[in-house]
């Protein structure tokens, strides 16, 4: 059966049909997909359900390295590379608000870290009835209908990013000490604020609306009230997929070009669970000079 590429309705997100994780992505196969990832920013797999863990890490290792994140309580016994999401192990792991209607927390995987997530695999075990959606928004149209002006001060702009960003939205939401992140050393990472993708050379805005927790130069609540404006502007309903889970879905998504947030669902009564493999960036992020 030939693969199928079959766009979503919105700006970003793409179906992948004829192809299962359980194939090793090689040569012409792994080309169409890289492809297809930069091209659409999320590629969707249905009916994954089939797929083992040490399947879902062998089919990832082809896109970059595979990191190992997270705690032991985290992870998978004897597949490591692993990153349980959900509410299914013995702390929560949520990067979500807690009621319908809250503050979501946009962000590219590992921007906090020298080594950033190139893109990410997410393969759904269990999903609640309802909640729990993922989002993910086009940072290269969220760039490009920012005004000319407003592209230029982007382009000039480094961001300071720091897991305490994270962690302080966490504790707002009413999450344990122990469902948060492992706290970073200081300094903060500092990264462009915007990128040029390393296949296509488009620029894309490159931020999280908690984990970014500064401009360098700028004073921290002139910084603060700009990355809540643009977030605004870049995660608009006009510029995202959702994607509604079904247990077996894998989602592959590019870090490089997109911004993700996941949404509520009842964490009481629900179980959620998702195995996340993570590919770490390989590609310098530098400064793009205006065009």
């Amino acid at each position: 059966m030939p693969i199928e590429i079959l766009p979503t309705d919105s700006v970003i997100g793409a179906e992948v049909r004829g192809l299962t994780l359980a194939e090793v992505p090689r040569g012409d196969t792994l080309e169409l997909l890289e492809d297809a990832l930069e091209k659409h920013g999320v590629l969707v797999f249905p009916d994954q359900s089939r797929v083992t863990p040490a399947q879902q890490v062998a089919f990832s290792r082809p896109f970059g390295p595979v990191k190992l994140v997270g705690g032991e309580h985290e992870k998978i016994a004897g597949n490591p590379e692993i990153f349980v999401v959900g509410n299914t192990g013995k702390e929560p792991v949520i990067f979500a608000p807690t009621i319908a209607g809250g503050e979501l927390e946009w962000h590219t995987d590992h921007i906090h870290l020298p080594d950033p997530a190139r893109a990410s695999l997410l393969l759904a075990r269990e999903v609640p009835k309802s909640g729990g959606d993922t989002l993910f928004a086009c940072m290269y149209s969220a760039y490009d209908a920012l005004d000319a002006d407003t592209r230029m001060l982007c382009d000039r702009l480094e961001v300071l990013n720091s897991v305490s960003g994270l962690n302080v939205y966490l504790e707002g939401q009413g999450y344990s000490e122990q469902a948060k992140p492992a706290p970073q050393a200081d300094p903060p990472t500092v990264w462009p604020l915007v990128r040029a993708h390393p296949r296509s050379g488009r620029k894309a805005l490159y931020f999280g609306n908690q984990v970014s927790i500064g401009i360098v130069g700028w004073p921290e609540d002139k910084a603060r009230a700009f990355i809540a404006d643009l977030t605004e502007q870049a995660c608009r309903p006009a510029l995202r997929y959702r994607h509604h889970w079904k247990a077996g879905d894998a989602v592959l998504w590019d870090n490089r070009r997109v911004l993700h947030a996941g949404t509520p669902y009842d964490l009481a009564n629900e179980r959620r669970e998702m195995h996340r493999t993570t590919i770490r960036e390989t590609a310098p992020i530098k400064l793009v000079p205006p065009a």
